[in-house]
């Protein structure tokens, strides 16, 4: 039987809402005052890594932002802008881009934007989480640009 998203989950294991820097939450958390587009909750961040078949390495995780961001219809240059000079510039020094993450990330942006379901940053994931990432990514056409 294939692994429903939720097994995937609990196996893939992201960080804690508590471990996050203030600075991330501010920009990334969509209950931040200062959200840019593409704003996650953490475990639908972490769901996407799943779905789009992504590790947890900084290259990955720059992947997924960009791609987060590229596929919310609100985005705009100034948010791409405002996000990687925080990303480089501003971010603790674990968390900090390189030119090479901005790279991943601007890749992620590039195919974010061609997908053709939009918005998966505001999408309620809680009613199929026991679906198989397969099915999922079909649902979501997300099987198109893998």
């Amino acid at each position: 039987m294939a692994e429903s998203l939720r097994q995937a989950y609990q196996r893939f294991g992201g960080i804690q809402q508590s471990e996050v820097p203030w600075i991330i939450w501010l920009l990334e958390n969509p209950d931040s005052p200062l959200a840019l587009a593409g704003a996650i909750p953490l475990k639908e961040h972490d769901y996407l890594h799943l779905l789009l078949n992504r590790g947890k390495s900084p290259e990955d995780e720059a992947f997924i932002i960009g791609f987060t961001m590229g596929n919310d219809t609100t985005l705009n240059p100034f948010h791409l802008w405002v996000f990687k000079f925080a990303a480089r510039f501003l971010y603790p020094q674990d968390y900090r881009f390189t030119q090479h993450h901005c790279d991943n990330f601007d890749a992620g942006v590039s195919q974010g934007k061609r997908l053709p379901t939009k918005n998966l940053c505001r999408f309620d994931f809680s009613s199929v989480e026991e679906s198989s990432l397969e099915e999922l990514r079909a649902v979501l056409t997300i099987d198109q640009i893998l």
